[in-house]
Order: C-alpha cells, then sequence, then structure tokens
C-alpha cells in the first residue's frame, strides 16, 4: 500500500514536477539555441577565412598573367576572383544576420529567464509546501497510538457485552428462583401480622383493670352513713 501511495502524484507535486521540468527545458533550449547560432557563426567565419584567401591567391594569379601578358589567364582569374567576391558578399551578409539573431536571441533568453523567475517562485513555494508536510508527516503517529486504543476498545465492548450478558442470565435465573422462593417469605409476613393482633388484644385487660376500683370508692361511703 504504501508503494501506491508513493507512485500516485499530488497536484503538488504535478506542479513542482513541471515547473522544475519547465525551467529546465527552458534554460537547456536557451543554451543549445545559443551554442548553435554561435557555432553558425564560427562556421561562416571560417568559410569567410577560405574565401578571403582563395580571393587573395586570385588576384595574386591575376596579376602574374597581367605581367605575363596571358590574357586568358588574366579571364580566368577575373571569373574566380568575381565569383570568390560574390561569395564573400554572401557568408559577410550571413555573419552579420547570424550576429543580429544572437544579439536578440540573448536579449530573448534574458527575458524569457526573467519571466520564468515566476515559475521559479512557484517551484519554491510548492516545495515549501510539500517540506511542512514532511515535516508535519510524523504527526499523524501519535494517530495510530491513539487508534490502537481504538481496537483494544471492542474487546472491552465485547468484554462489556459478555459482562452484561451475564448479568442478564443471572438476572433471569434469580426472577425464576423468586418466583420458586415467594413461598417462604409469603409465611413470614402472615407471622408478623398475627403477632402484632395478639398484642393489642392483651392491651385492653389492662386498662379495664384500673376501670374497677374507681366503681368500688363510692359504694362504700354510702354504707357508713
Amino acid at each position: 500500500m504504501s508503494a501506491k501511495k508513493k507512485s500516485v502524484n499530488t497536484p503538488l507535486h504535478l506542479l513542482q514536477q513541471l515547473s522544475h521540468s519547465l525551467l529546465e527545458h527552458l534554460e537547456s533550449a536557451c543554451s543549445e539555441a545559443l551554442v548553435e547560432a554561435e557555432k553558425l557563426l564560427a562556421k561562416l567565419e571560417k568559410q569567410r577565412g577560405k574565401v578571403q584567401d582563395k580571393l587573395h591567391k586570385a588576384n595574386q594569379k591575376l596579376q602574374d598573367a597581367a605581367q605575363a601578358g596571358k590574357l586568358k589567364a588574366q579571364a580566368r582569374a577575373r571569373e574566380s576572383i568575381a565569383e570568390l567576391e560574390e561569395l564573400l558578399d554572401t557568408l559577410k551578409a550571413r555573419q552579420t544576420e547570424t550576429r543580429d539573431y544572437i544579439g536578440r536571441l540573448k536579449l530573448d533568453i534574458e527575458q524569457s529567464l526573467h519571466l520564468a523567475q515566476g515559475v521559479g517562485k512557484v517551484r519554491e513555494a510548492v516545495a515549501a509546501v510539500l517540506h511542512s508536510r514532511d515535516g508535519a508527516a510524523p504527526q499523524p503517529a501519535p494517530r495510530t497510538t491513539r487508534r490502537a486504543p481504538a481496537s483494544t476498545a471492542p474487546a472491552a465492548v465485547a468484554t462489556a457485552t459478555r459482562t452484561r450478558k451475564t448479568p442478564a442470565k443471572s438476572a433471569v435465573q434469580a426472577p425464576v428462583a423468586a418466583a420458586d422462593a415467594p413461598l417462604t417469605p409469603a409465611a413470614k409476613p402472615a407471622r408478623k401480622r398475627s403477632t402484632p393482633a395478639a398484642k393489642p388484644a392483651s392491651a385492653p385487660p389492662a386498662a379495664a383493670a384500673p376501670a374497677q376500683p374507681v366503681a368500688a370508692k363510692p359504694a362504700d361511703k354510702p354504707s357508713q352513713s
């Protein structure tokens, strides 16, 4: 699972890769274009040097032919000189064009790299966000430790349910035993009710005993008179 998570790129990772690749491709393309233009300019410079050497030799031949009075040699020398001069002009034109292109290319490279600084800032910002996430990544470890009691919680719940189920069974058994046992508790309240009833029955004779001396005293007084 961890390998699959590493292979999946988030939008931030994609933005980081795109910005990084954009800067790399831009810098490499600019450097390659500048190198190719400079190579072309150096090649034109070499060709121009060769043409100039040929032109110098052709002028010497023309001078030699003129001194020798050779008309045909002079004509051939003049034709080669014209061709070499024309080629030299084209080479000079291409050199000027290449120099202008190199100048414009350098300006474009400077502007492009200056504008690409925004892309570089984006890459740095994304890298900072990802670095902060990587730094905060160890914090989820306590979450795993917190989740560990959650795994034990079902066991505790299971044990609690088991303990709850066992009292339920004992509670069911207790009413059954209570249903069988009420015969003896019923006899005990009957005894308690009979004994209090006997006590008030014995109390009235005690109240009747004082009533007899009161009636005896008035009976003695008339007999004395």
